[in-house]
């Protein structure tokens, strides 16, 4: 863990506002959605589709995964114009993974630390293995072509590949005991192969959302980032760049519903159609974001998320903490007479006498706008910490 001067940071490479601006909006729906109190009273919206389909909640994971792409290009192209080694950057890069991949172990080991049993998958664990592999393709194909033009094209048809690759392994790979092109939780070759490998090491006994080949996509996921990380910092013209941010995410759309005739939106499986959806309203509204704070400079009302967004990963760490320790103790109510969580205890003796049902929603708001100050107040320090 390291505590930065900001302004030290920044001095060496401006940064485009729109893109911790995207990423905090997403961290602070994060921190709604993965923070509920009461489970009844939870709006729809803010739950995971149990199998497929799309809700606001299953945007949260692809959007971090496809901004932290869109940094890749940026990070790697400042490192180098500083005369960093290709070398140095390689080894710093798996060095970076590793960190996020062990952080992810700690908070599943959290807090028995039981390793005969610990989940090894997991939300950080994916992070890490999507930004290992998008970034040593990106310099890959950055050594070895020359014009951007190509760069961009090797690495579009190779997230196109990996998602052609993936549904075609689902689709036609037998599956002893089910069969062929199972797409069902139970059955599918996900689940086979990390019932296989990862027995007693998942999420559930017979499932994990994070498992071993769904990661696959998600690297597709983080590809499209960097490719519209490429865009963003293209020397090209503001409109050039908003009219290509608008017809690839067109593209990606269109792409998403043809395919989802075949492999439906999915989270669990991070299935393609679920890409090229996430991507596309990625792109969209990073482009948004783009017009609106870097290229007009109007963005005011959304500096409050940059805050949450320069420290994503402790962000993200800390709050998944307090969710498996502080929330869980449990309270006896004077009131009731009941025994409760902390959690559930706040929600009832403070929001549900006038929230009108809507309990679960408000608690978990104002548990984002807690974090929205605290590190807004760092921010306001020039100070943030890097996990």
């Amino acid at each position: 863990m390291t505590l930065l001067s900001r302004t030290n940071e920044e001095n060496n490479s401006p940064r485009l506002e729109c893109i911790d601006i995207f990423r905090g909006l997403t961290m602070a729906l994060m921190l709604i959605v993965d923070n509920p109190s009461k489970p009844s009273s939870i709006p729809a919206q803010f739950l995971h589709a149990p199998w497929n389909g799309v809700t606001v909640a299953d945007l949260v994971f692809p959007f971090f995964i496809f901004i932290m792409g869109v940094v890749v290009p940026i990070a790697i192209n400042n490192r180098l114009t500083k005369g960093t080694s290709q070398m140095i950057i390689i080894v710093h890069i798996f060095i970076r993974s590793a960190q996020i991949f062990l952080l992810g172990l700690v908070l599943n080991g959290f807090p028995s630390f039981d390793f005969t049993a610990i989940r090894i998958p997991g939300v950080l664990q994916r992070i890490a293995v999507v930004y290992l592999f998008s970034s040593l393709l990106y310099l890959l194909v950055k050594y070895i072509f020359r014009k951007e033009i190509f760069q961009l094209g090797v690495q579009l048809v190779m997230s196109l590949l990996i998602l052609i690759l993936y549904y075609s392994l689902l689709r036609y790979v037998h599956v002893p005991g089910y069969g062929r092109g199972i797409m069902e939780i139970q059955g599918n070759l996900v689940q086979y192969i990390d019932l296989k490998l990862l027995s007693g090491h998942l999420y559930k006994p017979d499932w994990d959302p994070e498992g071993i080949l769904s990661t696959l996509p998600a690297i597709s996921s983080g590809i499209i980032g960097v490719l519209a990380g490429m865009i963003l910092i293209n020397t090209n013209k503001w409109i050039i760049k908003m009219s290509v941010f608008v017809s690839s995410g067109s593209l990606l759309l269109l792409g998403a519903v043809l395919f989802n005739a075949v492999f439906p939106y999915n989270k669990n499986l991070w299935s393609s159609s679920y890409v090229l959806l996430t991507s596309g309203l990625g792109i969209f509204i990073l482009s948004l974001f783009y017009l609106f704070t870097d290229k007009m400079k109007s963005g005011r009302i959304f500096k409050p998320f940059k805050a949450i967004g320069a420290s994503a990963i402790l962000v993200y760490f800390v709050s998944e903490l307090i969710r498996r320790s502080l929330w869980l103790i449990p309270m006896q109510d004077s009131i009731s007479g009941q025994t409760m969580s902390f959690k559930i205890w706040l929600t009832e003796r403070f929001i549900s006498p006038w929230a009108h049902g809507l309990d679960s929603l408000y608690f978990s708001v104002l548990y984002a706008l807690v974090w929205l100050v605290i590190m807004g107040y760092l921010y306001h320090r020039k100070l943030y910490i890097r996990l």
